[in-house]
């Protein structure tokens, strides 16, 4: 199992861009996470891990919500599973309201549609990220 994210307009992968804005500890408790599906080589359940709702959201597939709650931070990774069973991260975003906001759920819908249509996609780095 591999971690893919979709590489944005200039080449440069779009979840690196949230990586690089999060705390070098938020960043470590992703990869930890991350790190432990690709080793299982498949998703755990866990009172962290939900699936957006589509009847709600108007959209066809799955979306997995992670929380990762980190000291005053807490970030929520969505996510899709490939054919091959890889995971593909679509946005990642701070938490600052109680409920998905409508601009980032949207984002992730949108590159769900991209991956579709077969977007260009690249393994993430996390092992820069890690402690």
């Amino acid at each position: 199992m591999q971690i893919l994210s979709i590489q944005g307009p200039n080449g440069v992968s779009e979840f690196e861009a949230f990586l690089n804005q999060v705390s070098d500890k938020l960043a470590a408790a992703l990869h930890k996470k991350f790190s432990a599906y690709a080793e299982l080589n498949d998703i755990y359940a866990c009172t962290s891990l939900k699936i957006l709702n589509p009847k709600i959201w108007g959209y066809k597939g799955t979306i997995y919500k992670l929380r990762l709650d980190c000291g005053k931070e807490s970030a929520r990774i969505l996510f899709t599973r490939t054919p091959d069973n890889d995971i593909v991260l679509l946005h990642g975003f701070i938490k600052k309201t109680r409920k998905t906001p409508h601009k980032d759920a949207h984002i992730a819908m949108h590159n769900l549609q991209r991956l579709r249509n077969k977007a260009a996609t690249t393994p993430l780095a996390l092992a820069k990220h890690s402690f």
